[in-house]
This record gives structure tokens, sequence and C-alpha cells, in this order.
């Protein structure tokens, strides 16, 4: 993620923008392929492209987010929105002491399980919360690899494999 998104993120986040209008307003843009390529297309008049962001309903419902797409366009800067999303995302987590974790797993645990799971996990990394992303990968075998605060965990059968083959290399080496 670049600076210059953190910053745009920044200071929508000081602003107090609401998350809800700011992401449907980035996804209706990301949605909708001709929309975003008037306003990402830099041959096309800044002009047209505030008349564009004008008539977009998410927008109208607030002058300060229409003011900062308005700035983006101007700058031509809209390709960002993604990187500006996700750094808004991390403020709103840090803002409330909350990580964000992310989940790879052969089979998603039930709700006991991740309460557990979160629990261990806030008491690790000083945390209120733990924001978990979960996504299903078959190729770990079983177990489950966790991504959180810049920690990898490998409790993955794959993972495991690979740790015994590193150590029998080793071994032969000596």
């Amino acid at each position: 993620m670049s600076e210059l998104a953190r910053r745009y993120a920044a200071a929508c986040f000081d602003l107090g923008m609401d998350r809800a209008r700011f992401v449907r307003a980035i996804r209706l843009i990301g949605d909708t392929p001709p929309l975003r390529r008037v306003l990402e297309d830099p041959t096309v008049d800044r002009m047209e492209k505030e008349r564009v962001l004008e008539r977009l309903d998410v927008l109208k419902e607030d002058a300060r987010l229409l003011n900062f797409y308005r700035l983006l366009a101007r700058k031509n800067r809209m390709a960002l929105l993604p990187e500006i999303a996700e750094a808004f995302h991390t403020l709103e987590l840090e803002a409330r002491n909350t990580a964000a974790c992310r989940m790879r797993c052969v089979h998603i645990p039930d709700g006991a399980q991740l309460d557990g799971l979160r629990k261990r996990l806030c008491a690790l990394h000083h945390r209120d919360a733990v924001e978990l992303e979960i996504e299903t990968d078959s190729g770990l075998l079983g177990g489950f690899v966790l991504e959180i605060d810049g920690f990898t965990y490998d409790y993955s059968v794959r993972g495991q494999l690979r740790d015994m083959e590193r150590q029998l290399q080793e071994r032969r080496m000596i």
C-alpha cells in the first residue's frame, strides 16, 4: 500500500467520514467498469469527471465525500481507491485496538473454536478484538495458517511436513 493512499485514508478518517458511504462509493465505482474507466482515464476532462461524480446518489448524501472524490478525480488518483479503502479500514481497526487476521484452513472451524482462537490471539497480541478473514485452502492438507500483525503461525500439515523435510536436510549436511 502506498504512502499516498495512507495519507488520503488518514485525511478521510480524521474528518470522520462515514465508512458505509465511503465503501459503498468505492464498490459502486469498482463494480461498474465503464464508470471506473471514465474516472481513471487521464484523457477525460476533469470537469466531466466531476459532473459524473455529482450524479452518483451515494456521493450526494455527503458533501465532504463528494469533495474527496472530486479531489481524486482532479489529481487523476481514482485508481488509488482500493488502497485508500484498505488503509481506511486499517485505521478503523487501530482505533478500536483490533487486529486483522487472515486465516487459511482446509475446513472452517465452528463458532466455539473461532471464539477460542480470537481470545488466544487477543491475549498474544494485546488486542481488544480480532477480525478474522477466513479462506479455505485444501493445499494445507489439514490444520491452519494465521497471519496477524506481521506474524505467521503455521499449524498446517503441509507446514509440518516442510519443517520435517528441512530438519532432515539439515541432518544430512552434518
